[in-house]
């Protein structure tokens, strides 16, 4: 069985607020019908409890990115349950301010932009931390957000 994930270190405001759980039993609830109702209703007329179901899956999802944003981010690593939102951060080196501040290492490095593999070898290398590349601007983070609303339902079809 594979190991839950963790999102301890890009969560935001994870506090596990109890009403998220309960709001994700509900959503757990609401997507175990909706997949069994799909596999066996397809052809008669139950098919559109199916779809109302499937509404109502959507509608619990935009609730608990509501009560996310509102309550905070919640995570149950025993039953793999998740609503949290997540930051993700994009890293970006510039070359001008490396040039002024590692001549050493510029040609090694800048082509017509960062080489990220090679600056990446200097920063494994402990050469250089990203600290320092911040501090002089040559990288720069740009960080996002996203919800990752989940549980694992184990499928009985």
């Amino acid at each position: 069985m594979p190991k839950a994930k963790d999102f301890s270190a890009s969560a935001v405001n994870l506090c596990n607020p109890p009403e998220i759980g309960e709001k994700l039993k509900e959503l757990h609830d609401a997507q175990s019908k909706a997949d069994t109702l799909d596999a066996v209703l397809k052809a008669i007329p139950e098919y559109e409890e199916l779809q109302a179901q499937q509404r109502l899956v959507g509608d619990i999802t935009a609730q608990i990115k509501g009560m996310i944003d509102a309550q905070g981010s919640y995570q149950d690593l025993d039953n793999e349950r998740y609503a949290l939102k997540y930051s993700r951060a994009t890293k970006q080196y510039h070359a001008e301010p490396f040039i002024e501040n590692y001549p050493k290492y510029a040609p090694a490095v800048i082509e017509n932009s960062v080489n990220v593999k090679a600056l990446e070898g200097l920063l494994k290398g402990g050469l250089l931390t990203e600290e320092g590349l911040e501090a002089y601007g040559v990288l720069t983070k740009k960080v996002d957000y996203a919800y990752y609303v989940r549980l694992e339902v184990k499928r009985c079809l």
